[in-house]
């Protein structure tokens, strides 16, 4: 998972930064989307990224949306299934443009969190059975939460 500071001004610059190496537009809206992403540190949904983003931005649900799609396409975020047919996605480094580790899902309350520290092994490269090919793979944990279990 991609680490930075989370000073306002450290997160702005990596938001930049990411866009620029992707090739990506640097637009307002992606920027705040990327830097949203960047302070939370978890999976979110459209819904609390659009609740998360500034004021007066004007980038409305659609543009996220769009956004997040490219950002995907790109390999810059991952989508994360917690079961509730809401997509939840988050930054990754790893540029597979799918799972490089784990996700541990709540069974009570929801919460979706990445588990970088975990690795997992890359399989999707390489064919499992003659004629199989694999094109992404996702490995949940699931459980209670700090909050939850206690």
């Amino acid at each position: 998972m991609i680490q930075v500071d989370v000073t306002k001004e450290a997160i702005e610059e990596k938001a930049e930064q990411i866009l620029k190496e992707a090739g990506l537009k640097r637009t307002a809206g992606r920027k705040a989307v990327l830097e949203v992403l960047l302070y939370t540190r978890q999976p979110l949904s459209r819904q609390e990224i659009s609740s998360k983003l500034p004021p007066g931005l004007n980038f409305n649900y659609a543009s996220i949306y769009r956004s997040l799609e490219a950002f995907l396409r790109a390999g810059l975020i991952h989508r994360v299934e917690a079961g509730d047919r809401v997509g939840r996605f988050a930054l990754c480094g790893c540029n597979s443009k799918g799972h490089c580790h784990p996700h541990f899902i709540c069974n009570s309350c929801g919460r979706a969190e990445c588990l970088p520290e975990i690795k997992i092994p890359r399989y999707y490269e390489t064919e499992i059975k003659e004629g199989y090919l694999v094109e992404g793979q996702e490995f949940y944990l699931r459980g209670w939460c700090p909050e939850c279990s206690s």
